[in-house]
């Protein structure tokens, strides 16, 4: 074997010659787009309601659609506490994460009670949630629409309005 330089991928993260240096592109897209492809990536989000005491109250959920970075759709019970949260004040917090990149958005939360959206947005797996299907009245849709971005990716730090 010759000589070891370091990096990797070579023995115990060493190459062999310097010329094997892997090279990477860079990337291109902007930050929007970079988040974007983020949350396409994620299956799951943190929100926040504030509650009645005015403390935040973070909680992992699905998502269930999202359009670009700020814009994402989650089912729940019309009785749960996030869902009493937003009834009363529907300012909110979301973030999601990925090996290290992130985006954490400020911004209002609307309840969707409308059959028609919450029969698009229906997915199979909700059954186990909801029995009576799309129709079920307990079954409801928070649309997150963002308006503040704080983006770290790729090492970039980003602090925007949306």
């Amino acid at each position: 074997m010759g000589r070891l330089y370091p990096g990797s991928p070579g023995p115990a993260g060493y190459l062999e010659h310097p010329q094997d240096t892997p090279r990477l592109e860079k990337d291109e897209r902007t930050l929007t787009e970079k988040a974007t492809h983020l949350l396409a990536q994620c299956e799951n989000v943190t929100i926040a309601s504030i509650d009645a005491d005015g403390y935040p109250r973070p909680v992992q959920m699905s998502k269930i659609h999202a359009k670009s970075f700020n814009e994402v759709w989650m089912a729940t019970s019309v009785g749960s506490m996030k869902v009493n949260d937003f009834k009363a004040n529907n300012k909110a917090g979301l973030c999601y994460d990925h090996y290290g990149d992130g985006v954490a958005l400020r911004g209002t939360v609307e309840i969707i009670t409308d059959d028609t959206i919450r029969k698009d947005i229906w997915q199979d797996w909700f059954i186990h949630h909801f029995p009576d299907g799309p129709s079920d009245p307990n079954y409801v849709l928070l649309h997150f629409m963002g308006t503040e971005a704080t983006f770290w990716i790729n090492g970039e730090f980003s602090h925007s309005n949306i």
